[in-house]
């Protein structure tokens, strides 16, 4: 760490902001969401985890995943997927779920980035949800719209 000191778990005299750090490594103190058109009626959203600083942070993480009818997070959504929700092939693990079809653990490949692939005929306009493992804090999406999921 050299001559940096470390105050409540954040580093500080980085250059690069107040950035958490749990045991000397890098901590996310975000989740970014992106959508993106998956095959036909599949939305494939990205989520990465992201720093004080705005850069994604390396490293495997676990957050819990969920979807919710609410721009804040608040509650599971009321509508069931009509088809899988689940990690994507080859773009993260899916640890779990904890309510089917509405919230899983989801652990990230080691770049810190995981795939959560939806599937639903209704193309439903859910907002998908991360709870930060180091701070507990819910990260929320963009709504997803129809143009979200494959045609």
């Amino acid at each position: 760490m050299g001559n940096e000191t470390v105050k409540n778990g954040f580093r500080q005299g980085s250059g690069r902001g107040n950035i958490p750090y749990h045991n000397d490594i890098n901590s996310p103190i975000t989740f970014s969401f992106s959508a993106a058109a998956g095959a036909a009626n599949v939305a494939d959203v990205t989520i990465t985890a992201v720093d004080g600083s705005g850069a994604t942070v390396a490293g495997v993480f676990s957050p819990l995943v969920f979807l919710s009818d609410a721009a804040t997070g608040a509650g599971l959504t009321s509508t069931t997927a009509s088809g899988t929700v689940t990690a994507k092939s080859a773009s993260g693990a899916d640890l779990g779920a904890i309510t089917a079809k509405k919230a899983l653990f989801l652990q990230s490949l080691a770049t810190g980035i995981a795939i959560l692939e939806i599937t639903d005929t209704a193309k439903t306009g859910f907002y998908v949800c991360a709870v930060n493992p180091f701070t507990g804090e819910t990260h929320v999406s963009s709504q997803l719209v129809t143009a979200s999921y494959g045609a």
